[in-house]
């Protein structure tokens, strides 16, 4: 962490002398329009802070754009490096790398580099010719105002009447104000030089006083005018804002021309007089910031103390080392939002914090250096687990093999560190045995890929012969035409997954239209249409839908026990009732409706688990 300068520590001395005054620099000048609202980087997630960043680009003067730009740099790049970081420690604990193993391997690239890349790149672009043409535009200023003051010079012996000389000193002047900026190298010496020959065309307008007298009092004016703005901003609450007005002020000042012998030193000391004040206000500001300071102190020893305090004994493996480092972290983070200190409280609040965190990275070393002693047991476990791996690879018991693969993978997550060049040679083996037995259960699902299809061809085309099927009006015969139907659709095997509720369920809707047709007993053709569509459901190979099928005829059944319980209660209360009392006859005829209904369930539930 590089030592911390505010602006608060720096005064800013009085302006004494008005020709020590330099000019505000091209991108410091004030443009009310240019005021751009500042935006809260932190509270913006990456991707959304450099969009902002692009709007901001695209909406707002270059000249004005350097904070914004570096704010966003510094929010991006501190949380790329951390970032990193994380992402090289969990490299290393998963590799089991202490912090003196060599790293190789490594890649780590923050998300929307390349984008937040490329607004950078965009505003070098437009920062580069915007103050490339402003050096040009600056140079070409120079130059017309060292041929104004040649023209200047010219003055004094032109031959021309005096009243028309001073228009065309007049007209040099407006020249003069309405020229822009020149390079702040020449800005200094031009001024002088122009202010002398300025001078120099007043002294030879001494013949005529009225017109010199005329001309200080308008000079008089505009100085009086700049006094008033000056003392005005005093009142200003934004001290940066007034003291950039200022410094415009100062620069308006300089291009107004001379006052008479007797107003100089008076209107000079009411401007200076007013700057002072300015200046004194901004630095009282300072001063009064500086008290904060002290509170940001003891915030800074705070978050030393936290890091000091770590009890290196509860930190007893792995996690809880990656938790406190996390903690750590937050800690580095909670550093940097704290507010400015000075120079000495920084160097000592910073050592001793920086400090506390080395002596945590050591005891973290020393951890992962212990924990490598017992390593040897992890590797035993994971030879195992390669050996059992190696063991099934070529194995045709395709779904409990993969099964048991799944697990050996897992098992392996869970097998703790081990020497890296060891585990990794492991590591090697263990993915080729996967990889033999999954490409061939690949290569068998391909086959089996192709039968299925096969299965649907034919499927399709009974289907058209299914379609075909007219009612002879013989209902056994038709029953068993039905049931051949049935079962022939069977034997033609299953189709891809894909298809199945497609052709399966055309397949059962021509049937159910087939038995709607049949004049049979309604409780025959109900148990002939629910055995289609449970043989049609296993058809399709769907575990979940034939639980589902057997837990409702499972609460079908525990409803209708439920009321064969009541109703045989509800008979007690007849025996002493006549056999052809007329409640009684009906209970009977119900108990004995349930219990067809039951039985008709049972058979239902003992149909699908054959299944």
């Amino acid at each position: 962490m590089s030592t911390m300068e505010t602006e608060e520590t720096k005064s800013t001395e009085p302006i004494v002398d008005i020709e020590n005054i330099e000019a505000v620099k091209p991108d410091e000048s004030l443009n009310n329009n240019d005021v751009v609202e500042t935006v809260d980087f932190t509270k913006l997630d990456t991707e959304s802070l450099i969009t902002s960043l692009q709007t901001l680009l695209d909406s707002t003067p270059i000249q004005s754009m350097k904070p914004h730009v570096d704010e966003a740099k510094k929010i991006f790049y501190d949380r790329s490096n951390d970032a990193y970081k994380k992402a090289l420690e969990t490299f290393k604990a998963e590799q089991n790398l202490s912090e003196e193993d060599e790293i190789e391997n490594f890649e780590f690239i923050y998300p929307h580099t390349d984008d937040f890349k490329n607004v950078l790149k965009k505003y070098k672009s437009l920062r580069d010719s915007y103050y490339g043409d402003l050096d040009k535009q600056m140079k070409s200023n120079l130059k017309v105002k060292l041929d104004l003051i040649e023209e200047l010079k010219g003055l004094i012996n032109a031959d021309e009447k005096i009243k028309e000389t001073f228009e065309h000193f007049k007209t040099i002047q407006e020249k003069w104000r309405s020229t822009g900026q020149v390079p702040k190298s020449e800005l200094d010496n031009l001024w002088k030089t122009y202010h002398h020959h300025v001078e120099n065309f007043f002294d030879y307008l001494r013949i005529n006083n009225d017109l010199r007298d005329i001309e200080f009092k308008r000079n008089l004016e505009k100085k009086n005018s700049l006094c008033e703005k000056v003392e005005a901003l005093t009142d200003e609450d934004n001290l940066d804002l007034s003291f950039e007005v200022l410094q415009k002020l100062h620069e308006e000042w300089k291009e107004i021309g001379p006052v008479g012998k007797n107003d100089r030193e008076p209107i000079w000391k009411r401007f200076q007089e007013a700057t002072k004040l300015i200046h004194k206000k901004r630095n009282d500001h300072f001063e009064k910031r500086k008290e904060s300071f002290e509170g940001n102190y003891q915030l800074k020893l705070e978050l030393c103390e936290k890091v000091e305090q770590i009890d290196y004994s509860l930190l007893s493996h792995h996690n809880k080392w990656q938790n406190q480092s996390d903690k750590i972290k937050q800690l580095r983070e909670d550093w940097k939002k704290i507010g400015p200190i000075s120079r000495a409280q920084n160097d000592t609040s910073w050592s001793r914090f920086i400090g506390a965190i080395k002596l945590f990275n050591t005891k973290k070393n020393d951890f992962y250096k212990d924990l490598k002693k017992n390593q040897k047991d992890n590797l035993a476990i994971k030879q195992e687990i390669v050996e059992k791996a190696e063991s099934l690879s070529d194995s045709t018991d395709w779904r409990e093999t993969a099964n048991l693969l799944k697990k050996l993978q897992a098992d392996w997550k869970k097998s703790g560190m081990a020497s890296k060049k060891e585990s990794d040679a492991l590591w090697k083996r263990l993915k080729k045995a996967c990889n033999t037995f999954f490409d061939n259960l690949k290569k068998q699902q391909a086959l089996e890929d192709e039968k299925l299809a096969k299965h649907l061809e034919a499927k399709q085309s009974f289907l058209k012969e299914v379609e075909a099927f007219k009612n002879t009006g013989d209902t056994k015969k038709d029953i068993e035409s039905i049931k051949g139907f049935i079962s022939s659709w069977k034997e033609l095997g299953k189709v891809p997954r894909k298809n199945i509720k497609s052709i399966e369920g055309s397949f059962r809707k021509l049937i159910d239209s087939f038995f709607e047709q049949l004049d049979i007993d309604k409780a025959e053709k109900q148990d002939i249409q629910f055995k289609s569509k449970i043989e049609s459901i296993a058809q399709e190979d769907d575990a979940l839908k034939l639980s589902e099928a057997l837990y409702k005829l499972q609460l079908e059944a525990k409803k209708c026990k439920e009321e064969l319980t009541l109703l045989e209660t509800n008979i007690s209360f007849f025996k002493h009732a006549k056999d052809d009392n007329p409640m009684l006859v009906d209970v009977r005829k119900n108990i004995e409706k349930q219990k067809e209904k039951l039985i008709t369930i049972q058979s239902r539930m003992a149909f699908v688990k054959s299944l």
